[in-house]
């Protein structure tokens, strides 16, 4: 993961990690759309949000927020289902600012609550990377529900 947000930096990465037993064993890079598509027709952007990123030009748009490619994680849970994996992590990067989720990673995390059951995922336990120091990245995990965050126990291998 740390790798994947180093690479991805300045913009956000996002990706997810599957697993059983709680152990993690595959870890699934999800493109990061914001930049390509804008983020005018996603509801997890409050209107200020849009304002901002809409002054953004689009390859930078990606640096602040993201959301992941519909196709890819399609692909993502088409071979957790092959495989018998469980999804357990949703990851994404801070290339600038703390491991603590924003406003609209919270967002974001009650909108999917429903959805979750719905897709035959379970809940996954939301990872942050801060590379706000590079040298020494921050991972943080933890529970997003009913717009309530609990910090959650997570060991990067």
């Amino acid at each position: 993961m740390v790798a994947h947000a180093r690479e991805s930096k300045p913009y956000e990465c996002c990706g997810l990690l599957a697993g059983t037993h709680g152990t993690v064993s595959q870890q699934y890079r999800i493109k990061n759309i914001v930049s390509l598509e804008g983020s005018e027709r996603l509801p997890s952007f409050d209107g200020a949000r849009v304002t901002r990123l809409q002054q953004l030009p689009l390859d930078k748009r990606a640096e602040i927020a993201f959301v992941m490619d519909a196709q890819d994680f399609s692909l993502a849970k088409k071979d957790m289902r092959v495989r018998g994996l469980d999804l357990q992590v949703v990851y994404h990067s801070h290339p600038h600012s703390p491991a603590v989720p924003s406003e609209t990673d919270i967002t974001i995390a009650h909108e999917y609550e429903d959805l979750w059951s719905k897709i035959n995922l379970a809940v996954p336990v939301y990872v942050i990377i801060s590379l706000q120091h590079d040298a020494t990245p921050d991972l943080r995990a933890y529970r997003i529900k009913n717009r309530q965050v609990t910090g959650a126990e997570f060991q990067p291998a």
